[in-house]
């Protein structure tokens, strides 16, 4: 049977690390973030840049592209990860018994951890230290067969059936009163998918009743599934996401024979899972957002059920009260007869019986606690008071109408009020669209450092900070290329790609330009600063006899070629390409040829999140409305990563 798949099984687990440890042995865990209450994003970086391990807890684990949304500030939770394993290096990535488990090896300043991550359940994060006492875990908890808390020593949970390596007990799969896709996934532990791949591939009825499964099917069924194993353990992936009826169904590392649907193949399995998930978590996202409003518009609408309930009564009330009240009028000398019969009677000391049978009107019934009686009037019950006058109690009985009159003007006002907040959070559900989450294009090399191109295509690459500026010059420059930097101390080293040819003049006054706003001169608010550009046989690391030059520090002999008066403004544009998004910065004509929409920036008082917010404004006001939504769900941190240090004001 085919169900949407919302989680990785054990065997696509094992697909995945086997990715993972070509990826992330000896890479560095630069940070963690927490996501909300549903995963963690680990930032590794490696030789090529940083990558981005998603653990959406309880689902999956993979290398995302997809730029989710992090916190303002990190959660205790992730402060105390980070203070475990932020600059511990990968030395190794194992999946633990064949389970929904990641054990991650990680040395630390000479001090060896492991970072447990369990797809079990809600999903968990342990670090223990060498021994396997926990150090900390996400949820502590002690159940029946194990216990995850701070001190103890880590066990991961007691198999629950049996490895398709062991030889199996026949008679125990037979016992079972289900069909043998049941008995088997049961017996083994395994995924129902790769039970019900592993048949197939053993041409087996799935629906075959476990009593009637011989041994030589039993053994073909261990074959295929001990193949299939190794398959995904050795041999070449062939990652997919499954589609029926143009709807994706579910993600293999391989060709499964039982899903024979449509295949979209990928290069790896972690990007088929990266992928195929990706628009879950945004339905989850969209789903938890609107559950309040739903919760909200159900709650208002029972209010609107008493509401109306209570019109129904009141009008009831409204009309009764007026009629009786026009009958004891029509009616009002009898009534008083009957009224003061009871009196005059009681004073007499008859009894009520009597009083009943003596009445001038047939009476139903006395209340003689409440000095009420009931009679009938032109047909109709009526309820007296026996210690009113017959116009009394026709004037009370008004007064009930009346009353009921005004309530009810005041409950349909109500209505009105009830049914128009129901109105406006329904028009507000309609505008909860579920939440887009953009992947980053794919990165050149480059990308790691700050980067742009000249107006006539050569490319602008400068360091972040002193570590990339060392970098940028002793492995990245190379003959004919052109050394630019600010004349203010600290900035960016900026180096031109000459690949070999003669750098235009425009060229090296932009790559000036980009190592003066990349310098403490916009800090400042300098509305032009001075740069200098020179050839790289210009620059060295060697300072002069008895000097010593600090990292990211270079001496220049020969002639610096100065342009002065630089004007201290770049400009930021968005590129949008089939749900991918690229920040790109430069100078207005790069930028204006690549992105669909940019804005200028210049020294000034908006930084961090009121900053973003006015650039993606303009950007939206000068884009296509169809990409409105793509700018806004752009990461806030993915353009303050491009912009200059300090302050800036867009326009």
């Amino acid at each position: 049977m085919v169900f949407l798949k919302l989680s990785l099984t054990s065997i696509d687990l094992l697909a995945i690390l086997r990715e993972l440890k070509s990826i992330l042995i000896s890479t560095r865990i630069e940070n963690v973030y927490n996501l909300d209450d549903w995963g963690f994003i680990f930032r590794i970086h490696g030789p090529s840049g940083n990558l981005d391990l998603l653990l959406e807890l309880g689902r999956r684990l993979n290398i995302t592209t997809f730029k989710y949304p992090l916190p303002p500030s990190p959660s205790p939770h992730a402060m105390n990860i980070r203070r475990l394993i932020s600059n511990a290096i990968i030395k190794s990535i194992e999946q633990v018994d064949l389970d929904r488990i990641a054990c991650v090896t990680v040395e630390k300043s000479g001090r060896v951890l492991n970072v447990y991550l369990e797809l079990l359940g809600e999903g968990n994060i342990i670090i223990t230290d060498e021994s396997g006492k926990i150090l900390y875990a996400l949820h502590q908890k002690t159940m029946r067969d194990r216990s995850i808390r701070t001190g103890v020593i880590y066990r991961p949970p007691p198999a629950r059936g049996e490895s398709v390596y062991n030889d199996p007990k026949i008679d125990k799969i037979r016992s079972e009163k289900v069909n043998i896709v049941r008995s088997l996934t049961k017996y083994y532990n395994l995924p129902p998918e790769f039970v019900e791949e592993c048949l197939a591939r053993s041409s087996i009825d799935p629906n075959l009743p476990s009593s009637e499964i011989s041994e030589p099917l039993l053994n073909t069924f261990l074959t295929t599934a001990r193949s299939t194993i190794e398959e995904i353990k050795n041999s070449p992936l062939k990652p997919h996401i499954v589609v029926k009826d143009q709807k994706k169904l579910s993600v293999q590392p391989v060709e499964f024979f039982s899903l024979p649907f449509e295949r979209v193949p990928f290069d790896s399995f972690n990007a088929a899972v990266d992928e195929y998930f990706a628009p879950l978590v945004s339905a989850r996202e969209g789903e938890r957002q609107r559950h309040p409003k739903e919760q909200e518009i159900a709650a208002l609408e029972d209010v609107l059920t008493r509401q109306k309930a209570s019109i129904k009564e009141l009008e009831e009330r409204k009309q009764r009260g007026r009629e009786i009240g026009e009958m004891i009028i029509s009616n009002l000398d009898r009534v008083q007869k009957l009224i003061d019969h009871v009196v005059d009677m009681r004073k007499k000391g008859v009894d009520w019986e009597e009083i009943k049978r003596t009445a001038p009107m047939k009476i139903l019934k006395i209340d003689k606690s409440k000095g009420l009686l009931t009679t009938i009037i032109n047909g109709s019950e009526v309820v007296l008071d026996f210690k009113c006058s017959a116009t009394e109690n026709a004037n009370r009985y008004f007064s009930s109408s009346k009353e009921a009159s005004k309530k009810l003007k005041g409950l349909v006002s109500a209505i009105e009020e009830t049914e128009k907040k129901i109105q406006d959070l329904r028009e507000g559900l309609l505008g909860v669209s579920q939440p887009i989450v953009l992947k980053s294009m794919k990165k050149e090399w480059y990308e790691r450092f700050r980067w742009t191109f000249s107006s006539q295509g050569f490319l602008i690459i400068g360091g972040k900070d002193a570590t990339q500026n060392e970098i940028l010059v002793k492995k990245y420059m190379e003959p004919n290329d052109i050394f630019a930097h600010s004349d203010v101390p600290g900035g960016s080293v900026v180096i031109v790609k000459s690949k070999g040819e003669d750098v235009p003049n425009e060229t090296k006054e932009e790559a000036v330009a980009f190592a003066v706003v990349y310098s403490r001169a916009w800090r400042a608010g300098l509305g032009a600063a001075d740069g200098y550009w020179v050839r790289a046989e210009q620059v060295t690391k060697t300072p002069p006899a008895g000097e010593y030059l600090g990292k990211g520090a270079f001496m220049i002999y020969g002639e610096r070629n100065y342009v002065r008066n630089i004007p201290l403004t770049i400009f930021l544009g968005v590129k949008i390409t089939e749900g991918a998004f690229k920040i790109i910065v430069g100078s207005e004509h790069f930028v204006k040829n690549v992105c669909q929409s940019y804005v200028r920036l210049v020294p000034g008082d908006l930084s961090g999140s009121a900053l973003v917010k006015k650039i993606k404004q303009l950007l939206v006001q000068r884009s296509d409305s169809s990409l409105s939504q793509l700018i806004n769900a752009i990461p806030e941190g993915e353009i303050l990563a491009h912009l200059p240090p300090g302050g800036s004001m867009p326009n």
